[in-house]
């Protein structure tokens, strides 16, 4: 009877334990008074560097997260290669850096509703003839960042194009920043960069004459959200609460003004069809 009582009270112990490690994570951020963001800032306008110090979107939606738990924040500046693996070795509570949800990300992360539009593009020279729809790439030469949601798009799309009869990319160039790639358009070591839609406009918008926009890779709508450890889903609904209060408030469409020069149409739950 006692190794029996023994073995009901380990499993029930057993099942309690998940449910405090849920709790311990805003407990954690409240005790210690700071919550900690990850993000990689060399993606303007969700977050980059000025005059040394980190802005954006997603620094200033962070900042009204952190308010709202009365704590201060701390932004973690790390490769974006190895920023998923980075949450989990508790380097930081949340990723907060224009990540787009998709379903590879969906089975190791938790995600907040959506704050902002995405969906790759093409981004190319403004003055760049030959390129006037998505099929144009074939024999091109495409780039983009490494480990970001536009390397799996421009794949498919390639794979597509060699599906068809066509030929597929000249060659294919990974970069560990954007703005890499963005300099070799400019200097025509390469002819497209796969990015997001919402970015590519704020380049053309900043400087006129320079980029244009081909559409075509992707025609699913896409969204970016927060990821939280799957074993946080108390910090996942609570930013999600958030971010529901700032769209409800007029603060997000604000935000996206300011920073986008447009409003975005964003769900209040991650969709359930995901690319």
């Amino acid at each position: 009877m006692t190794s029996r009582r023994s073995l009901l009270l380990g499993a029930g112990a057993a099942l309690l334990a998940p449910r405090l490690a849920q709790a311990e994570a805003l407990d954690d951020i409240r005790s210690r008074g700071e919550l900690i963001v990850g993000m990689e800032a060399a993606y303007q306008p969700y977050e980059y560097f000025q005059d040394g110090k980190i802005v954006g979107y997603d620094v200033e939606i962070a900042e009204r997260i952190a308010r709202k738990l009365g704590v201060k924040l701390t932004l973690i500046d790390t490769a974006w290669n190895g920023i998923i693996p980075a949450l989990y070795a508790r380097k930081f509570d949340c990723i907060i850096s224009g990540m787009v949800i998709n379903r590879e990300r969906a089975q190791r992360v938790l995600f907040s509703m959506p704050y902002s539009e995405s969906g790759t593009v093409i981004l190319k020279r403004a003055n760049d003839n030959t390129l006037r729809v998505a099929e144009d790439l074939s024999g091109k030469i495409v780039g983009t960042q490494l480990g970001s949601a536009n390397d799996p798009v421009a794949k498919a799309f390639e794979a597509r194009l060699k599906a068809a009869g066509k030929p597929g990319f000249r060659d294919y160039k990974l970069y560990e920043h954007f703005p890499e790639a963005y300099l070799d358009l400019n200097n025509r070591r390469i002819d497209a960069v796969a990015v997001s839609r919402a970015v590519a406009k704020l380049l053309i918008r900043n400087t006129p004459g320079r980029y244009a926009i081909v559409e075509g890779l992707q025609n699913i709508r896409v969204y970016v959200g927060a990821a939280i450890r799957k074993e946080d889903p108390q910090l996942a609904a609570y930013i999600t609460e958030v971010l529901g209060e700032m769209k409800a408030d007029g603060s997000l469409a604000a935000l996206q003004t300011k920073w986008f020069g447009e409003t975005m149409e964003t769900p209040n739950e991650v969709p359930a069809e995901l690319p």
